[in-house]
């Protein structure tokens, strides 16, 4: 890699880790905002989680190197707790957690599809419910859980995935190497 791709892939982790930073504060709190209407109690912020994992998505495709979304995810955490999110030092557990799963599901597919890119996005937004189930949510049934987790997966699908698809394919193809399925 010559240190010309090293300095764009740096700087494209940079720039998507602090866009990704700065609009997960927001998010976080929109979530919770939903989380105060009585038919989304408990999966409100799940409705818009997929928000949070778009940004390690982009930079996993956009870098196109093993570690992006991981490295991504460990900026990101670290400006959403310097931005006093939500969730606190546990946002980068969080957002190092979810750069973790979109790396493995890239890894697992060993190619940057449509197919890959929108479950990449769905894992990556449903494992942000193991920190917050093991640290913040009261012992629930098993119903409230599968709708939550299932609510997450579901926004990372559109959020982090269809719309990453969709950014990629308007951004200059030298910038991407997400193709046509």
């Amino acid at each position: 890699m010559s240190s010309q791709e090293q300095l764009r892939a740096i700087s494209l982790i940079i720039v998507l880790a602090a866009l990704g930073g700065i609009s997960s504060v927001l998010v976080g709190y929109a979530g919770r905002l939903l989380g105060t209407i009585p038919v989304f109690s408990f999966v409100g912020g799940q409705l818009i989680s997929g928000l949070h994992v778009l940004w390690l998505v982009l930079a996993a495709v956009m870098v196109r190197k093993p570690g992006a979304a991981i490295v991504t995810g460990a900026i990101k955490g670290l400006i959403e707790v310097s931005l006093f999110s939500h969730l606190g030092i546990f946002s980068f557990v969080v957002a190092l957690l979810e750069g973790v799963i979109v790396d493995l599901v890239f890894i697992f597919f060993k190619k940057k599809s449509a197919t890959s890119i929108l479950l990449a996005g769905g894992f990556a937004s449903a494992s942000n419910l193991i920190v917050v189930q093991w640290f913040f949510l009261p012992s629930l049934t098993f119903l409230v859980y599968f709708a939550a987790y299932l609510a997450s997966f579901l926004s990372g699908v559109i959020f982090g995935g269809y719309l990453a698809i969709q950014i990629l394919r308007i951004i200059p193809t030298n910038l991407t190497s997400l193709r046509e399925d």
